[in-house]
C-alpha cells in the first residue's frame, strides 16, 4: 500500500488544491461531568488503569536499556 507513495514530496501543489489555507475546525465539545453516583469513581477500573500505567512504564525502561546493551556490543 505504501508502494505507491513518491519518495519525497512533490515541488508544487496539485492544481485541486486551492492557495488558501483550510478554514479553522471547530472546537471539541467538553467532555460530560460523571454523574452524582460516579463521584467516587470505579475502583476496579482505576486498578487495572494504574497496573496497566505500571506495566508500560515498565516495558519503555526495559526496552530502553536493551538498546543500549545492544548498541554497546561489539560488532563481529
Amino acid at each position: 500500500m505504501l508502494g505507491n507513495l513518491p519518495n519525497s514530496r512533490p515541488g508544487r501543489r496539485s492544481t485541486k488544491r486551492s492557495e488558501s489555507p483550510p478554514p479553522p475546525s471547530k472546537p471539541a465539545p467538553a467532555p460530560a461531568e460523571p454523574a452524582a453516583s460516579d463521584a467516587h469513581g470505579d475502583p476496579v477500573g482505576d486498578a487495572i488503569r494504574t497496573a496497566t500505567g505500571i506495566a508500560a512504564a515498565g516495558a519503555r525502561a526495559a526496552n530502553g536499556v536493551a538498546r543500549e546493551f545492544v548498541r554497546r556490543l561489539p560488532l563481529p
